[in-house]
């Protein structure tokens, strides 16, 4: 059995706010019988002449007694319904369970059932309500230890806990409910607002709106940010007849600002076992969302295998689908494919599928990012981690951990949805898929475990800004266009009007040597994501100065400050030991604005202020400038803006 857990408390009396517990009205028999009045009866007429009182009697009795009573269990064994199929259960049936409806606060206490009897089911509790479903269309109900039964929740009802049950749960047009602690079937949050679903284990879990009609499911949170609140949630499915896989874990539908944070989606509370063999979908976001976050969850099993007739079996499944109409999706901090021990074992056939069913009005998806814990782990999938339909124009992907994918590491569709790689063109002027934005060519690059040194352009739409992102894998991959399992760090680039940015970046990152580089370009007027370049060896890197002297292994180079600046910036940096030193100013396309810091100086803090003008004196106009520390042989780009 389980534990009555927060039943009574805070939470009750908080949800519970103002409402007075009455009576504790005893059920005590497994039959149904009424011999009450059901239009009049309330707590002081019971029992009725049998002696016994029902569980519709207590629900009548209930609705009709002013307060918010509770209903208790002390069914004796005697009076079980149902034993070969529901054993060490007290099985309450019914025929007709109209009056299992609450119109009035109640709640209802299956755990009083096991310290009448004791723990008499060591899988789940005790009551078990057969042949009907409780609903409620009351406010500030409470329903926790029940065993199987479906619940219902209807029209403007509130604040309903469910919790430490064995028991689906379907919340309609209600708002403010908590559904803890549960171990069930199915959970159904629909046009419902504001629910809580915390610490459940669940084989799949449904928010859902209806946008048209004016019912989206709002500020919905199934799961949190503790380790209490996290939910297993199996996975579900079967076969067709013609033994094609099918069934999901979670499904998002016409919601707005639903959170989907640190739940374990696809595989048994271990994190190790493929829940459900025949789920197809770990998290599916479709129709019209918007501000939906999916956050530090772990989805993995997510894989199925078809039973057909002749043939081979073909391989069916998806981490996390994004179609429809939604606007502002981010999935950050996941880990997708990995086993509890993070290992890639349990990939699907594609980590990530951003619009590859009909999507053309799907916008403003971002994929992890580069703030801390916002990069995604996407690994050990068949074919790509992510993939992005023809018709989606605004993908942002960021600093994720993406890698060991059997296909590309990101593969945009072509409007002839072509799949794999998809070369880049002069101009960029091609349009599917993030507008199939060009990667960046690598040129030499380098590390010396401690920084990486990269070098190349962009060739791409003129006078255009972009962000270029750069990944250390230990090799290249089959397609010679890489994947990216360390991120290693960020640069500014814009393109002159030829469509060209040069670039020549140092970073302080912890790379092996003989490892490989690659890169990504996003447009930033878009946040339109490239695939990944093509592969560079990393080669090994000066480890001493220009005159042979020690390492210039931690150089630091401070943001400038302040910035964007008018007037002055001050540039600060620490040199580790004596060096040869320029510090000069780039405009983005590489051509240099200014020298400020020629020749050797002495180990230690230095700072140069830049007044924002060029060598000849004149004002560098507003923009983006790049401020490019050399000393020995290590570089290191920082980007300062002027504000005129």
């Amino acid at each position: 059995a389980q534990s009555s857990g927060l039943g009574s408390g805070a939470q009750l009396s908080l949800l519970g706010a103002g409402l007075a517990n009455a009576q504790t009205i005893t059920v005590n028999t497994g039959l149904d019988p009424i011999d009450i009045d059901p239009a009049t009866a309330t707590f002081a007429d019971l029992p009725g002449p049998d002696g016994v009182v029902s569980m519709s009697e207590a629900m009548i009795v209930s609705n009709n007694t002013p307060g918010r009573q509770t209903i208790a269990f002390a069914v004796p064994p005697a009076e079980w319904q149902w034993q070969g199929l529901y054993p060490g259960r007290a099985v309450i049936w019914t025929s007709y369970s109209f009056y299992w409806t609450a119109y009035d606060p109640v709640i209802i206490d299956g755990t009083t059932q096991t310290a009448f009897t004791g723990n008499t089911n060591a899988a789940g509790a005790e009551v078990m309500l057969f042949g009907g479903q409780l609903y409620f269309l009351a406010d500030d109900c409470v329903v926790r230890g029940m065993d199987g039964q479906q619940l219902g929740f209807d029209n403007s009802s509130r604040n309903l806990i469910e919790q430490n049950s064995n028991v689906g749960v379907n919340l309609y047009r209600g708002a403010g409910s908590v559904v803890r602690n549960n171990d069930g079937g199915f959970v159904k949050l629909d046009q419902s607002n504001h629910n809580v679903v915390i610490g459940n284990t669940f084989d799949r879990v449904r928010v859902l709106g209806w946008t048209a009609g004016g019912f989206p499911a709002t500020g919905n949170r199934v799961g949190g940010p503790s380790p209490a609140d996290r939910n297993v949630i199996r996975g579900s499915g079967t076969w067709s007849t013609q033994g094609t896989p099918g069934g999901y874990a979670v499904q998002i539908f016409d919601t707005d600002s639903t959170l989907l944070e640190n739940n374990s989606i696809g595989t048994l509370a271990d994190g190790m076992t493929p829940a459900n063999p025949a789920t197809t979908l770990g998290v599916g976001i479709e129709d019209q969302n918007s501000n939906t976050i999916v956050r530090d969850n772990r989805i993995a099993g997510i894989l199925a295998y078809s039973r057909p007739f002749s043939g081979s079996p073909q391989p069916f499944g998806t981490g996390i689908a994004v179609s429809g109409a939604c606007d502002g999706v981010e999935i950050v901090g996941n880990t997708i494919g990995l086993n509890a021990n993070g290992d890639a074992v349990l990939g699907s056939v594609t980590g990530i599928d951003v619009g590859s069913f009909f999507s053309p009005d799907l916008q403003h998806v971002r994929i992890g990012g580069a703030a801390p814990g916002q990069g995604n782990a996407i690994a050990g999938h068949l074919f790509r981690g992510i993939l992005v339909g023809r018709e989606v124009q605004s993908t942002r992907i960021s600093a994720n951990s993406i890698y060991g994918n059997q296909g590309l590491g990101v593969d945009l569709v072509t409007t002839l949805s072509a799949y794999g790689i998809t070369p880049n063109d002069l101009l960029d002027p091609d349009t599917g898929g993030n507008a199939l934005q060009n990667f960046p060519q690598l040129g030499a690059s380098t590390t010396n475990t401690v920084q990486v040194h990269a070098t190349g352009s962009l060739q791409s739409e003129p006078s255009a800004a972009y962000t270029l992102e750069f990944f250390a894998s230990p090799g290249c991959g089959p397609s010679g266009l890489g994947e990216g399992r360390q991120f290693v760090g960020s640069a500014p680039v814009t393109t002159n009007g030829a469509g060209t940015a040069s670039f020549d970046v140092t970073f302080s990152a912890s790379v092996p040597l003989g490892w490989t580089l690659t890169s990504t370009a996003t447009r930033v007027s878009t946040g339109a994501t490239s695939e990944f370049s093509a592969c560079r060896a990393l080669t090994p890197g000066p480890t001493a100065d220009a005159e042979g002297g020690p390492a210039i292994a931690t150089l630091q180079f401070a943001p400038a400050s302040p910035n964007p600046f008018h007037g002055l910036t001050t540039l600060r940096y620490t040199l580790p030991s004596r060096a040869l030193v320029t510090l000069s100013i780039h405009d983005v396309s590489g051509r240099l604005i200014r020298e400020l810091a020629p020749g050797m100086q002495a180990a230690g803090a230095h700072e140069l202020e830049w007044d924002g003008r060029d060598g000849d004196g004149r004002a560098a106009p507003t923009g983006v400038y790049l401020a490019r520390l050399r000393a020995g042989a290590a570089t290191i780009t920082r980007n300062v803006t002027v504000m005129r």
